[in-house]
């Protein structure tokens, strides 16, 4: 017997390089990397969705019931919880030690801080190019216009579109007192 796929409505923000789109996603299980991952849809229906520009993410211009959003356009996605971000093992594919990773990341519209978590050595090309993920998962995350910078948006977890990535930089994190 088949078991029926639980969904569940979760809050959600998504950027583009022109609009910000707030509202809910419907995931399943998997989580927002499940969703993102799914190779059977290239959009993502978001309900109860607000629009507003990136240059004025405060002025909504448009509310729906309904909104799609084209997954490949898609920079970035903030929840407001780490856990709906997805299963730990779908994430990183099994159960091992990771590390925290302080990274800066730069698109041609943002700027993105936060921490990738990674299971050993940071190996750049693996997170490029592994997998069928377009998107990955950056913890404590804040995100930022590098044009507008009334957009600053900071969240739990971040699901960022590796194909916008212009550059990557490990930060070293520092103390308060230096």
């Amino acid at each position: 017997m088949v078991q029926p796929i639980t969904s569940r409505l979760i809050p959600a923000d998504l950027y583009t390089s022109s609009h910000c789109i707030f509202g809910q996603i419907k995931v399943t299980n998997t989580g927002v990397i499940g969703l993102l991952s799914d190779i059977n849809t290239s959009f993502i229906e978001v309900t109860e969705a607000s629009v507003a520009r990136v240059q004025a993410p405060d002025k909504v211009i448009n509310y729906a019931s309904i909104a799609w959003a084209a997954k490949s356009r898609v920079v970035a996605v903030g929840i407001t919880r780490r856990d709906h971000a997805g299963a730990a093992s779908l994430l990183r594919g099994g159960y091992t030690h990771v590390y925290p990773y302080h990274v800066q990341i730069a698109t041609p519209d943002f700027e993105i801080q936060g921490t990738i978590e990674w299971a050993g050595r940071f190996d750049f090309s693996a997170l490029m190019g592994e997998g069928t993920n377009t998107f990955f998962v950056l913890h404590d995350a804040v995100l930022t216009s590098t044009v507008y910078p009334a957009l600053r948006a900071e969240c739990p977890a971040l699901c960022f579109n590796r194909n916008f990535l212009d550059s990557l930089v490990l930060v070293k994190k520092t103390s308060p007192e230096g």
